[in-house]
């Protein structure tokens, strides 16, 4: 089928246009790139969270069956809110040899740069499949690919391995830390300031409850791996709220938290030991004044960590492209864990750099996205063999 090949700059610049906040829907640019792909002979499958307004898109090309490589992307963005940009977020713009705008690297161009190579894929005379796989709320715990993941094994599809385009700069990327985000609701009882032991104030609680956070971070620092940076398991709360006058004891208090964890450790237990202690170093003193007084966690997104194998299939391709000598461990998250989990080998490798996501004035370096093309055109050539 002959499609007119789109200019992988031009095919960048559209997706940064669409505003795929995680907290907005998704189907917008789904649609997109969902006709872009069948126009060129994909077989294409959707999935979609509870609501319908936000959707998985896995397409493929080439033979039916087993194997085959996919290109996995993340279609949703974080929010610009409060950010100083110097230039719209939503129409990207060229200054000098960057490309600025929301998603430039974090992942809008592997994903453009993907597309645009749509039709050498559909003329490729492929041996094993190339697909793609396009996922929602990534941002917000990776909340989306795991429905994706479900569907292709309901399928029986299984693919040989993943290429994540996260930014590495394009390097080979074969480990990544487990996170996951957790609330904790500390629940106290109102009354007057003047009296706080006559009542049970859930904003001293959770002030106690954050440093205990701190203390058990400090703890699991002894246990470190050299290829992460920083080399343990980190534990930390980013939001706090709670109270609701200067003059009246809090009755109620949110501590939003959240630890990344070594990919081969076993994460359940810094939640079973943040709940232990708090239980038992914190609570007894709020109890002996309200007998409602409690803690209560709740998992709210997580997800695992890649597992280093530089063995794998997914390592042995990328490093073979890319000519790489070692394999690179980063702490930030992705699906790749998600991918490996489900049985998928996975590494990452994309272009722009991490140090310039989710920031104002978020860009990618041109010279990125040609390196990326390149990559993936060798990818496609792979699979050809």
């Amino acid at each position: 089928m002959s499609v007119a090949q789109p200019a992988p700059l031009d095919l960048v610049r559209t997706l940064i246009g669409f505003d795929t906040t995680s907290r907005g829907s998704n189907l917008a640019l789904i649609d997109f790139a969902q006709e872009l792909l069948e126009k060129a002979g994909a077989r294409c499958r959707r999935t979609f969270d509870p609501t319908g307004q936000k959707a998985n898109l896995f397409a493929s090309f080439g033979p039916e069956g087993d194997g085959g490589y996919v290109l996995s992307g993340h279609t949703d963005v974080v929010p610009v809110d409060g950010q100083e940009w110097s230039s719209d977020p939503f129409r990207a713009e060229i200054r000098g040899d960057r490309l600025f705008g929301r998603g430039t690297c974090d992942m809008k161009g592997f994903v453009g740069v993907a597309l645009a190579l749509v039709p050498e894929i559909a003329r490729a005379k492929l041996k094993r499949p190339v697909h793609f796989a396009l996922s929602y709320d990534e941002e917000v715990g990776c909340a989306g690919v795991p429905g994706l993941l479900e569907d292709l094994a309901s399928a029986g599809i299984k693919p040989a391995l993943a290429l994540i385009g996260e930014p590495t700069e394009m390097k080979v990327v074969g480990a990544h830390k487990a996170g996951a985000v957790l609330h904790t609701h500390c629940r106290g009882r109102e009354g007057h300031s003047s009296a706080p032991e006559k009542g049970a104030n859930a904003v001293m609680m959770a002030g106690e409850f954050v440093k205990l956070l701190d203390d058990v971070w400090t703890e699991l620092r002894t246990d470190s791996d050299p290829r992460f940076d920083p080399p343990h398991t980190t534990v930390q709360a980013n939001m706090i709220s709670g109270g609701s006058a200067v003059n009246i004891l809090g009755r109620d208090a949110l501590v939003t938290w959240e630890y990344r964890a070594l990919p081969d450790r076993d994460p359940a237990k810094i939640v079973a030991t943040v709940k232990a202690r708090s239980e038992a170093e914190i609570l007894p003193k709020y109890r002996a004044r309200a007998a409602e007084a409690a803690f209560d966690t709740k998992l709210h997104a997580s997800y695992p960590g890649l597992v280093m194998d530089e063995a794998s299939p997914a390592v042995a391709l990328a490093r073979e492209i890319t000519g790489a000598n070692q394999v690179e461990a980063v702490a930030y998250g992705t699906e790749a864990g998600h991918f490996q989990r489900a049985g998928i080998p996975a590494v990452i490798c994309g272009p722009g750099s991490i140090e310039q996501a989710h920031k104002a004035d978020e860009f990618v370096a041109l010279s990125e996205l040609t390196a990326c093309e390149s990559f993936l055109r060798k990818v496609i050539a792979r699979a050809e063999r």
